[in-house]
């Protein structure tokens, strides 16, 4: 439902637009007042003056229309700066929310500098001390998809009361850390090599936001292809001991993005989709309506989803763990990487049940040429074909790109260039036309050999680029960067569809850190007039190499978090040689990635055999977890649900040291499932009550137990 009531420029007008579950009022005039409510529960979200930090605009134009079952408001105002503001609303009357999209627009002839450009609804509360009052006052408000951080503790939350979200700052390491050196009891800070590293945030910013007090909850996303942005909270003052929460809108966090950042003469910056989504229930609910919306956005697991499962021959291959950079030196490659040593690691990939067999550094000339060694291992056509025919196995590469490599094998008119037109020797210039065409050129001709898989590592950035001759804006920024390197997966799979590309985080590289939205260059596009899609999984944020440590430590809670909010696949592989007899570290990852890698042989036979045996349960369920919908009844109960069968696989893990037997109790529709029908469960005392499945899992200490429902 929607009534305008139109007046002349500046002169107030009434809007509404009614759906189900909101009920949102515009009073566009001198400016925007809002009042939105939520009909079900009666709370109020926003109240009052919309807040512009760019001045406030003046309306000129509504235009409210119907487009089939939606209602769709679009505003125009003028900041009276240059500034041009369009705001459009759209409410489907069957859906449980409302988006907002805005785009600004320069009508001057300089540039405007928006470093903080910030706008949003607002909702006013009362503090004093350490009470506040708002109808929010009970709700938590938490960070998805990472509510634990892959950096953070087996205590760091993204949780936050109202108080803290209006009084404080947000403090994360999700995409900064800083670190600490330890030289025996002396202490060294890394702030002397790296500068001050920012964790504190005025705005919190995340790619989506459950506000929740275990009844009703909200979810407030942003969504954009075109620039990388962020769901933002944070709070303006407004007087008489109140201060405003401020969400939705749009905003520049910390430069991005970056062509909104600096709007340039008669440009526009359309910013992507804030939505607001309303449903019942507590933090998991919240989690999964994120990963509903993303699905219906495309980005999900793609039906059919079947990667093969990796060896990795590196944690047993004597080349990467040389001493000085050794692994790059030809002396060494070809001492401890020939053709007898892949043999040897195909074997092994065959012993145990994997798929592919992965080479990471050392299959190429020089470290991430990406250019086949042939003279050391012969042509790759008979590489494949040998693999193929004598393990029955595919080829998955290491493809590192411009961040983390040897630039020698390419031209020095790629590296970048300052602003004085000299060039920063041996540092590529990743945003350049030229560098990505030569790298796509060299990635064909592996695909067209039989590569099956790409690992884009090295993704990060270099550095900006003043080169006029690179194809890039100049000088490029790191939204250059990031397009440029997405573009390379979609180039590749407009020529190979079904090569694998797993996709580094395009700012950060291989870290636990995570700085790009996770979705971002992930979907179907259209390149140059041609159906291609971007890449296929997502790295699982470097806990490759103390597996165990991480999972105790708590670093591998964010693969939990993660799932409950994608299902967009995540690619990692692991070093077995630290898991133990229980198989804990094997199960935790292979329940929490949808593309799995494994490697490393471990020293006690016993473990050993219980990994092989762990690999041949696992490739028999395997389609519940490649392709599986996931729940959680708990951080440690993960639940993956068959994309076609009424039936589940339950992963109950112990990450204590004593043996423990878990109460698990739910409702079938809880996990996705059909209620009426009854189950049979394996691996479980199962009793029913009714609607209510209760089980009862003995899980050894440090331990998994498999639980299947049929």
């Amino acid at each position: 439902v929607c009534s305008a009531d139109l007046g002349s420029g500046g002169t107030p007008r009434l809007l509404r637009i009614v759906n189900a579950h909101f009920r949102l009022n515009l009073t566009a005039g001198q400016g925007l007042r809002t009042e939105m409510v939520h009909a079900p529960s009666g709370l109020t979200l926003a109240s009052g003056d919309y807040s512009y930090s760019f001045g406030q605009p003046v309306f000129t134009a509504a235009s409210p229309t119907q487009e089939g079952n939606t209602t769709v408001v679009n505003l125009v105002g003028d900041a009276g700066n240059g500034i041009e503001i369009r705001q459009q609303y759209r409410a489907p009357k069957d859906q449980p929310w409302v988006e907002e999209e805005i785009t600004l627009t320069n009508k001057s002839h300089h540039p405007i500098a928006l470093p903080d450009g910030r706008c949003g609804f607002v909702l006013p509360a009362k503090v004093a001390g350490d009470s506040v009052e708002s109808p929010l006052k009970d709700f938590k408000f938490t960070a998805v998809p990472y509510r634990r951080e892959p950096t953070g503790n087996r205590t760091q939350y993204a949780d936050y009361t109202l108080l803290q979200v209006l009084t404080e700052p947000r403090h994360s390491e999700l995409r900064a850390q800083s670190r600490i050196q330890r030289f025996g009891k002396v202490f060294l800070s890394d702030v002397y090599a790296m500068g001050i590293i920012k964790t504190d945030y005025q705005q919190y910013a995340s790619e989506g936001w459950v506000f929740t007090d275990g009844r009703w909850g909200f979810l407030v996303t942003k969504y954009s292809q075109e620039g990388m942005e962020w769901a933002l909270l944070d709070r303006v003052p407004l007087g008489d001991e109140r201060l405003g929460l401020r969400w939705g809108g749009v905003g520049v966090f910390q430069g991005d993005p970056e062509s909104a950042a600096v709007l340039a003469p008669q440009a526009s910056h359309r910013f992507g989709v804030t939505r607001i989504t309303a449903f019942e229930g507590g933090i998991n609910e919240g989690f999964y309506a994120f990963r509903a919306e993303m699905e219906a956005r495309g980005m999900g697991c793609p039906e059919g989803f079947n990667p093969p499962v990796h060896w990795n021959e590196l944690y047993d291959n004597k080349l990467w763990w040389l001493p000085d950079s050794g692994m790059d030196k030809p002396e060494n490659r070809k001492k401890y990487y020939t053709l007898d040593d892949l043999k040897e690691g195909a074997n092994s990939a065959r012993e145990i049940g994997c798929e592919a067999l992965y080479l990471d550094p050392g299959w190429d000339t020089l470290f991430a040429s990406k250019i086949w060694d042939e003279p050391r291992l012969g042509k790759l056509q008979d590489f494949t074909a040998m693999l193929r025919q004598d393990y029955g196995l595919k080829l998955s590469l290491h493809t590192p790109l411009s961040g983390w490599c040897d630039p020698s094998s390419y031209s020095r008119d790629l590296d970048r260039m300052n602003r004085d037109g000299s060039r920063v020797e041996m540092a590529l210039c990743g945003a350049s036309k030229q560098y990505v065409n030569e790298t796509f050129s060299r990635l064909l001709a592996l695909a067209r050999d039989g590569a099956a898989f790409f690992m884009f590592d090295g993704t990060m950035t270099n550095g900006e680029c003043w080169d006029p001759h690179h194809g890039h804006p100049v000088p490029s920024r790191r939204q250059d960067h990031v397009d440029s390197t997405n573009r390379l997966a979609f180039l590749v799979h407009a020529r190979y569809p079904d090569v694998l590309i797993e996709m580094h985080d395009q700012v950060l590289g291989g870290t636990s850190l995570r700085y790009v939205p996770t979705y971002y260059g992930y979907g179907e596009r259209q390149l140059d007039g041609v159906a291609t899609h971007g890449f296929d999984t997502v790295w699982g944020f470097e806990l490759m190499w103390s597996p165990m440590t991480d999972l105790v430590g708590g670093h591998s809670m964010a693969l939990y978090y993660y799932n409950l909010a994608y299902s967009l696949p995540l690619y990692l592989h692991i070093d077995l040689r630290t898991d133990n007899p229980q198989c804990l570290m094997f199960w935790w990852n292979a329940s929490t990635c949808r593309h799995l890698g494994i490697g490393g042989t471990h020293i006690d036979p016993v473990v050993r055999k219980a990994q092989k045996d762990a690999m041949t349960a696992y490739r028999r369920l395997e389609t519940f977890f490649k392709v599986g919908k996931f729940y959680g009844l708990g951080e440690t109960v993960h639940v993956h649900v068959h994309p076609s069968q009424p039936a589940a696989v339950m992963n109950v893990f112990n990450l204590e040291n004593q043996p423990a037997t878990r109460h698990i109790e739910f409702t079938v529709p809880q996990i996705g499932l059909e209620g009426s029908k009854e189950y049979q469960v394996i691996g479980a005392t199962a009793t029913r009550r009714g609607d209510f499945y209760l089980l009862d899992v003995v899980v050894p200490a440090l331990g998994h137990s498999l639980v299947e429902l049929r």
